[in-house]
């Protein structure tokens, strides 16, 4: 039984990790004025970012419909007998509840999906479908790797310092970090994404003593089976914080990876953080 791997875009899996693993992508909307793209197809991050600074543009997004997922499904159909369907937390997006929809209007369908809300966003979801596609290339069952998704989602930890909450606020996604609003003067706010929403962690004075708590942050959360160093605008940054924090995983490699329009619409320029799933105890 063959079984396929979907994940959405907002899990910023780069591009040859997602090849390699044969994981499909699925693209999030992003609306910028009256034009609709697709998030890392039609338009690039870089593109994203240099556009998010003007205040006379406030991009928009938007979840995928339920007749993309049929499509894609219907398409990885022809080639496998299930498919495993990972997404974005419900409480940030549309995306899990378009996918459900999808898999009910398919009923008729032979094929058997699974859908799975990781309550995860970017390399917290990417590493998750990479660990269940790992998994499923070893012989696991579509029982068995949904499972395992729900296991990895409960050890995915995505944290993230902005340099501001302006994005976060205007795009409706500020959760339980709304608590940060108004108090924050020039600090930088590093936020974690607990039970699917944003939720403050810590206050930086400055940039610099910033990325020195998020070196000690992915400490704290050692061992790691994987971990991405993500960044909006900022890839030096990033690489210099990878290559002090590749020793906390068992390969000793620190993925880089670029936050893709739709997550970056929300966090903005500047924003550094991390995706990774915490080892399994004992």
């Amino acid at each position: 039984m063959s079984i396929a791997v979907v994940t959405d875009s907002t899990s910023d899996l780069p591009v040859d990790l997602a090849e390699k693993h044969g994981i499909s992508v699925i693209p999030l909307n992003v609306h910028i004025k009256d034009e609709t793209f697709l998030d890392g197809v039609t338009i690039s991050a870089d593109e994203m970012y240099r556009q998010l600074p003007d205040s006379k543009v406030i991009p928009t997004t938007s979840a995928p419909s339920v007749g993309s997922f049929i499509e894609l499904y219907e398409e990885l159909a022809k080639t496998h007998d299930e498919i495993i369907s990972i997404h974005l937390s419900s409480k940030l997006s549309m995306t899990h509840n378009s996918a459900v929809n999808a898999v009910e209007a398919m009923n008729a369908s032979s094929t058997r999906i699974s859908v799975v809300d990781t309550q995860q966003a970017s390399m917290a979801l990417g590493w998750t479908a990479v660990r269940v596609a790992e998994a499923i290339s070893d012989g696991a069952s579509l029982d068995e790797a949904t499972d395992l998704a729900k296991n990895l989602s409960e050890r995915a930890v995505f944290i993230g310092m902005v340099d501001t909450l302006t994005y976060l606020v205007r795009g409706g996604r500020i959760g339980k970090a709304q608590g940060f609003v108004g108090s924050l003067l020039r600090v930088r706010p590093i936020l974690i994404l607990r039970d699917g929403e944003a939720h403050p962690m810590e206050r930086a004075r400055n940039r610099k003593k910033g990325i020195a708590r998020l070196k000690a942050l992915a400490a704290e959360h050692a061992p790691l089976e994987k971990l991405a160093v993500l960044y909006t605008t900022d890839e030096a940054d990033a690489r210099d914080i990878a290559n002090d924090v590749a020793k906390f995983t068992p390969d000793g490699v620190a993925t880089v990876a670029q936050l893709g329009p739709v997550v970056g619409n929300y966090l903005g320029p500047g924003t550094l953080g991390f995706g990774m799933i915490k080892a399994e105890s004992g």
